[in-house]
């Protein structure tokens, strides 16, 4: 049975979050993990923050090897880092064992981390890991996952569920639509790409929750 493992880190722990600094408004949100033959590479949203002094510090952490700003938005950036060869933090023991990210987030003092893994021997493999490379990680929670077609909404942050939810009840996903992007985004004083992120993202999560993508197969040509 898969199980859920909820633990925090402190910021100062980790490459990414000490770039952050210390202005108390800046956040990051982990957009998803891409594995690269031996490494990893996080795609995330750095939130009302100062983008070019934390690029200036990511790229002197030696456990990055590579940060690249994808996409801008009116409070912050999407960006993509590449983790050398020889790092061994959190990001790489949740890839090693196979987990799944639901969740992680930052603030100046401390990570939230919500990853699914397999079973509870992958979860036991992960502490164990993040142990023997000295990561503090501290455990909230660990509990078996919900089936996911009874809990839909698991994967998905707050801001996705909120904005999925304003987005239906304005008449977004009507035909024809009765509330724009833009107006949805002056709704939650964020850019229209913000907006549109958030709603892709939560779609996704929420099309993987209820297994629709199982169900349907692709036609062959």
């Amino acid at each position: 049975m898969s199980v859920n493992v909820t633990f925090t880190v402190p910021t100062q722990a980790c490459a990414l979050g000490r770039s952050i600094g210390d202005d108390p408004q800046t956040r990051i949100e982990i957009d998803r993990i891409v594995p690269t033959g031996d490494t990893v590479m996080p795609f995330f949203w750095l939130l009302d923050g100062e983008l070019d002094a934390f690029v200036s510090a990511a790229r002197r952490e030696p456990a990055i090897d590579r940060i690249s700003i994808i996409d801008r938005v009116d409070n912050g950036a999407l960006l993509s880092a590449r983790w050398n060869h020889g790092a061994a933090g959190t990001l790489r023991g949740i890839v090693r064992n196979d987990g799944t990210l639901l969740e992680a987030r930052a603030t100046p003092v401390e990570w939230h981390f919500s990853v699914r893994f397999a079973g509870g021997d992958r979860a036991t493999a992960f502490t164990q890991f993040c142990r023997e490379n000295d990561v503090p990680i501290s455990l909230t929670r660990v509990s078996p996952s919900a089936d996911r077609r009874n809990d839909p909404l698991g994967g998905m942050t707050p801001e996705q569920r909120e904005t999925i939810a304003v987005a239906y009840r304005a008449g977004y996903f009507d035909e024809p639509r009765r509330t724009t992007l833009d107006e949805l985004a002056s709704n939650f004083d964020i850019s229209p790409r913000a907006v549109a992120g958030r709603l892709r993202r939560g779609q996704a999560k929420l099309i993987e929750a209820t297994g629709l993508a199982d169900i349907i197969q692709p036609k062959r040509a």
